[in-house]
């Protein structure tokens, strides 16, 4: 739809083309859909637009419900501050749709002056509106020790009103802005920047003009500077893998440091001095964890720093503490959250802090190296490495992710990353019937999972919609209900509904598993060893569960029963999803990292036979009729069905990607999936971040 020019409405400036409100020193970045919606109200101030209209001309090409209408005013509303019960902007007008009663003029040819200083109790404590995309204004200090490395005891109070931090959009392109990285001076950032299939590597001044394109290929990441600051480095991922150094004022001087062997992957790059590379790499061997290797520049050696032991993905991330000395490590495990590992990059001496949270992948160390920054959700949290101490620096409205602390001055960068994906009911084309396809749920947050309930009547999802994590219901009459939810930073894993229907298992993200009345909504926790991992199935008669565990070393399925508490491995094998076959007799089993899927009889010795070669571990699903897939490695991406194990794949539906799983109803007459929508997100830069908001700086 078209967009006004820069406009006033009420106290806010609009920049549309920038999807940007301005309201005195703030600056409240938004949705496209929520300004959309916003300049299709100014349009005509106090005229009444019914929702039909509303959904045909922000939603255009897309067909969804009121749910989502209500969720992007919802969403304005925050932003704007406005109350809809005493509306000063949006109004709603019962039955009919929603005006706009703000009034809509030209922006003042001249800010106005910044009001001096005062000492009355509203000066210093000005007031913030509740911004989608920003930080909220009032920051909790919350201290909470750290009882064998988990979280605990949570202590709140307010933070005073001149610690509050400037807030501001570093980066606003169109597509994907992620990974920021300070210059050893601080005045810089580079950062990933995805758009249209392709990544760029970029680097913007923290004061000055547009950002600038170092270099572009297939896939980069992790980007980090070279120590005298010249050069950025990079991973390229494509056919193969390598490391890059480009020149930051001659980018066409690109030079290749290091190259991988066919079939391994590296992920994160760190130059702590000019001989040597700090990286973590991935053998070609299917299974075997991220290992943190230094390798010498001058006589190109390579040397082992880390082997985890744990089964799990291994050391994948990894950051440089200011000093260039110390690095820490993320190691990702299975069922038992992370580990955060300070190693001696030079000697190798290892210090390991377990139960790291799982729910953040990246850390960023202070200048003074003795805590680490990570984001959780939407907390921005400070570790105390030494008191072993936890606190909130920053609450947020949305999801933050990768933070970056400046090595000098009061300054973070972080990503505010919006995640999308729609609930998608499909006619099933070989047997469904001749109808449209369409979106069962939208929402400015992600959603993902669906699955279909045993009659096929209702569809549930995992949604962050609320803020929380949370399992919807779509009901018959396309009402959505929510069923169930877990408070931040805890999150849902993966659920399943029972045979019956009656029922719902839960697995959060630290692998324990509820059992859910879908008539009340009441939970009870499913008792499991120290190494349990996710959820799988549930046995055809619903009396059992079948979940990972980690039995010597490796994770294997385990059947559990629900009433009578007994435990029986199934697989002798490795596994890492699995499903009972339609007859009760065997399970069919996929492995990460290998291509395939193996049958495994449930009155066997647990070991497997290979039935298919080309089945990911996490899209697919067994039925009565044949086994369903999503399938990336074939003709045409998309879900197939193999009307026997051993049958010819069919292309059901053809889609272009997929986000994370799709569903099938019993009677296979429809699909459900998540529409993956390529994500976004914006780099924010947080200034003022001083003593006790807690950086130590």
């Amino acid at each position: 739809m078209e967009t006004l020019n820069t406009l006033r409405i009420g106290d806010f400036k609009v920049e549309p083309s920038l999807n940007r409100l301005y309201k005195g020193h703030e600056v409240l970045s938004v949705e496209p859909r929520v300004m959309d919606l916003l300049m299709l109200l100014a349009e005509s101030p106090g005229q009444v637009f019914g929702r039909d209209e509303i959904l045909q001309r922000v939603w255009p090409e897309t067909k969804v419900q009121d749910d989502a209408l209500r969720r992007v005013v919802t969403l304005l509303r925050r932003v704007l501050d406005d109350d809809p019960k005493e509306p000063q902007y949006i109004e709603t007008i019962t039955r009919r749709g929603y005006r706009l009663v703000a009034p809509v003029s030209s922006p003042d040819p001249k800010p106005s002056p910044d009001p001096k200083p005062t000492d009355s109790a509203t000066s210093r404590t000005p007031r913030l509106s509740r911004s989608v995309l920003l930080l909220v204004g009032l920051f909790l200090l919350v201290g909470f020790s750290v009882a064998r490395g988990r979280l605990a005891g949570l202590a709140e109070r307010e933070v005073a009103p001149n610690m509050q931090p400037d807030l501001r959009p570093l980066t606003s392109l169109p597509g994907h802005e992620s990974e920021p990285a300070f210059s050893a001076d601080g005045n810089s950032v580079a950062f990933i920047h995805e758009q249209g299939g392709k990544s760029t590597l970029m680097v913007k001044g923290i004061r000055d003009g547009e950002a600038r394109q170092i270099l572009q290929r297939p896939r980069l990441t992790s980007p980090t500077w070279s120590p005298g600051g010249d050069r950025v480095l990079v991973a390229a991922w494509g056919s193969g893998c390598e490391i890059l150094s480009a020149k930051v004022h001659d980018p066409s001087t690109v030079q290749s440091l290091y190259s991988c062997s066919e079939g391994e992957r590296l992920d994160t790059v760190l130059q702590p001095d000019d001989e040597t590379l700090i990286f973590s790499r991935r053998p070609a061997r299917f299974g075997s964890p991220w290992r943190v290797h230094r390798y010498d520049l001058i006589t190109q050696e390579s040397t082992q720093l880390t082997l985890p032991a744990e089964p799990g993905n291994g050391d994948v991330f990894l950051a440089l503490s200011t000093d260039r000395q110390k690095i820490a490590v993320i190691r990702h495990l299975i069922g038992e959250g992370s580990k955060l590992l300070i190693l001696d990059w030079a000697s190798g001496a290892q210090k390991v802090i377990d139960h790291f949270p799982d729910t953040s992948w990246h850390v960023s160390w202070s200048p003074d190296a003795k805590s680490l920054v990570f984001a959780a959700e939407t907390g921005l949290f400070r570790l105390d490495l030494e008191g072993g101490t936890t606190q909130r620096l920053i609450s947020s409205p949305r999801d933050l992710r990768q933070p970056s602390v400046s090595p000098v001055g009061h300054r973070v960068a972080v990503v505010d990353q919006r995640l999308l994906a729609n609930i998608v009911r499909q006619p099933n084309p070989l047997v469904g019937p001749d109808v449209e396809s369409e979106v069962v749920a939208s929402s400015t947050r992600v959603e993902f999972m669906p699955r279909f309930g045993p009659n096929g009547d209702r569809l549930a999802f995992i949604s962050g919609r609320s803020g929380r994590s949370e399992i919807w219901v779509s009901r018959p009459d396309g009402e959505l209900d929510r069923l169930f939810g877990l408070d931040l930073p805890n999150h849902i894993h993966s659920f399943l509904w029972s045979p019956m229907g009656d029922r719902i298992a839960v697995s959060d993200h630290r692998a324990r598993l509820m059992i859910v009345d879908v008539a009340t909504g009441d939970s009870e926790f499913v008792p499991g060893s120290p190494f349990s991992g996710g959820l799988l199935d549930w046995s055809a008669d619903g009396s059992s569960i079948y979940r990972l565990e980690i039995t010597d070393g490796s994770p294997e399925v385990w059947k559990v029963g629900l009433d009578d508490g007994s435990r029986r491995q199934i697989t002798r094998c490795g596994a890492k999803a699995a499903q009972e076959s339609p007859d009760g007799r065997s399970l069919y089993v996929t492995r990460q990292y290998t291509p395939g899927l193996w049958r495994v009889e449930l009155e066997g010795d647990g070991r497997p036979t290979k039935i298919l070669d080309d089945v990911a571990w996490y899209t697919w699903m067994s039925s009565d009729r044949g086994i369903y897939s999503f399938e990336a490695t074939l003709a045409q991406t998309g879900i197939y069905f193999r009307e026997s194990v051993v049958g010819e794949p069919v292309l059901v539906l053809p889609l272009p990607a997929l986000k994370l799983d799709f569903s099938v109803s019993n009677d296979h007459r429809w699909l459900a999936y998540a529409q993956a929508i390529p994500p976004e997100g914006d780099i924010i830069l947080i200034e003022d971040l001083s003593e006790p908001v807690g950086l130590g700086l």
